[in-house]
């Protein structure tokens, strides 16, 4: 049984969320306008895991003090001709404005803004281990009921949830997790354990 918690802020930066939502505005607008929506989003998606994979090229292309014409020519020796050259340009606007920092708030925004497009809501599903692909499909298609929308599932592996899954889609998180039903267990016995005492105060105090 899959069991909603309340719903919980997302954290984040609010200048980075306003601005990754206005450029992954642009880029998803131009991207729509030549048919490239979804292959644009899919480089800026590897773009962004390389970035993160080589923190060198990530601190380089952030750094205030390095001048623009260095960073251009860094994006255009690690991306050119592996991205198309619509996103290469893209990032190299984002570097001239000095918002390179933006880049994972940015690749976010635009995958979110896929999804909506298309009628697809990114679902994050978190797990003490693997779980078999026929089992992920069949949560994605329970949520896909719930939701009314297509489900998109990523999954990660976390131990410390101790067994079953936590899925989160937005600010609201989809509990089965063997921690969670734990704790619900421990509140029910001592809530049973309060009642007979009350019971027996009640009947001791009636008597």
């Amino acid at each position: 049984m899959i069991e909603k918690l309340a719903e919980q802020p997302t954290v984040f930066d609010s200048d980075k969320q306003h601005l990754g939502v206005v450029y992954a505005k642009a880029l998803l607008s131009h991207g729509k306008e030549i048919g490239k929506l979804d292959e644009l989003v899919e480089q800026l998606e590897a773009v962004k895991n390389v970035v993160r994979e080589i923190p060198a090229l990530q601190a380089t292309l952030e750094a205030p003090r390095i001048a623009y014409e260095a960073k251009a020519s860094m994006i255009d020796k690690a991306f050119a001709g592996r991205v198309d050259k619509v996103l290469i340009n893209f990032l190299k606007l984002v570097v001239s404005r000095g918002r390179f920092d933006c880049l994972p708030v940015i690749t976010s925004s635009a995958k979110a803004m896929q999804n909506d497009i298309a009628g697809r809501v990114q679902a994050f599903l978190t797990s003490a281990s693997e779980i078999d692909e026929s089992v992920k499909q069949n949560i994605a298609e329970r949520l896909s009921k719930v939701i009314g929308k297509t489900v998109v599932l990523s999954s990660v592996v976390d131990p410390s949830i101790v067994g079953g899954f936590t899925v989160k889609v937005g600010d609201t998180v989809y509990d089965a997790s063997l921690a969670n039903q734990l704790v619900h267990i421990r509140k029910k016995a001592v809530q049973k354990a309060s009642d007979r005492i009350r019971e027996k105060l009640e009947s001791f105090i009636s008597g």
